[in-house]
């Protein structure tokens, strides 16, 4: 812990950008938590609609530091430019169009300090749309073995964790997540290197070098509309990210045989889903996301004919375009 940490501090770092209507909820969800040894550092990354004016009626709140920036920086550069401006033992980005239940922040705290081993302790999320309406819980979708061991709080440790991220990514929402600021600082922080896989990139080094704590309370909600990073992001962006990650991991981690066609065979059914579309996007982008798998792990493309064949007979039992979608990335 360096010398400005303060010990149990929670550093609430609030990257501001466009979205004027939800902030007053997320300011007041966090605000008003029930664990008050808080500091809350908004930063505005150059908003075009009405943020600032939003965010100056909390500007006089003791706990709250509101930082205009005067130009734009992105979400991963704003974000890491919070934790360098706080001084928190512990972080949590609460992402502005978010909100949360107010014992949150106390909830996870209390798993943290329960697992000395825990680089992050996050909680189920709710999804909202727009108007606040319930969508569903991010737990239902995720495979058996997870669902399994995540049914009440849990610590899972580093090399469980490491291979559930493989198989989707089970931190859908960073808003749901604290971290210990040495968990944070040690695996590098967010990098600029992706756009919609940030945070997931992030999970997979911190599980790397610490256990993850989960807390079976669906105390987070994560907002789903048209202008997240991730709705606003091109398909062939967004699986190249994923693919390139993925694949990546799956060279880099300590996999069995077995384990490593297991999970190429996982990334070229994700790929399969994208070619098969109704929509000509997955043709269209064919090429250009053969060439990654080819550079990150050319052994992969040998598990794409059987995915294929997966998926097509797979697609009479699929109701709706999106469901596997959502079962492996709903983030």
């Amino acid at each position: 812990m360096s010398a400005k940490t303060v010990s149990g501090l929670v550093s609430v770092i609030v990257a501001s950008y466009n979205h004027a209507e939800y902030l007053e909820k997320r300011m007041d969800s966090l605000i008003n938590q029930t664990y008050q040894n808080i500091e809350i550092l908004v930063i505005d990354d150059c908003s075009t609609d009405n943020s600032v004016e939003v965010l100056q009626k909390y500007e006089a709140h003791p706990k709250v530091n509101i930082v205009i920036r005067e130009g734009n920086g992105g979400w991963v550069g704003v974000s890491n430019q919070g934790v360098d401006m706080s001084v928190g033992e512990f972080i949590i980005f609460a992402n502005c169009d978010d909100a949360c239940d107010l014992r949150m922040i106390e909830r996870l705290l209390e798993g943290m300090l329960a697992n000395s081993t825990a680089g992050i302790t996050y909680c189920c999320s709710l999804m909202i749309d727009e108007n606040g309406k319930l969508l569903g819980d991010d737990f239902v979708g995720r495979e058996k073995s997870f669902r399994l061991m995540c049914n009440n709080d849990t610590l899972i440790n580093s090399k469980m964790m490491s291979r559930f991220l493989l198989h989707s990514c089970v931190i859908p929402n960073l808003s749901a997540a604290l971290f210990r600021r040495e968990s944070y600082v040690s695996a590098g922080g967010l990098k600029s290197a992706y756009r919609v896989c940030s945070d997931w990139d992030l999970f997979f080094r911190i599980a790397a070098l610490y256990d993850v704590a989960y807390i079976a309370a669906p105390l987070n909600q994560f907002r789903q509309h048209k202008t997240t990073i991730r709705s606003s992001t091109k398909d062939r962006i967004m699986y190249e990210e994923i693919m390139r990650l993925l694949l990546g991991q799956i060279t880099l981690l300590q996999l069995t045989a077995v384990e490593r066609i297991k999970y190429r065979l996982h990334v070229m059914y994700l790929w399969s889903v994208h070619i098969l579309r109704p929509s000509i996007s997955g043709v269209m982008s064919f090429i250009y996301l053969l060439r990654v798998v080819l550079r990150f792990d050319p052994i992969a493309i040998c598990c794409l004919p059987l995915a294929l064949i997966l998926r097509v007979i797979q697609l009479p039992m699929i109701v709706g375009n999106n469901i596997l979608y959502k079962k492996f990335f709903w983030r």
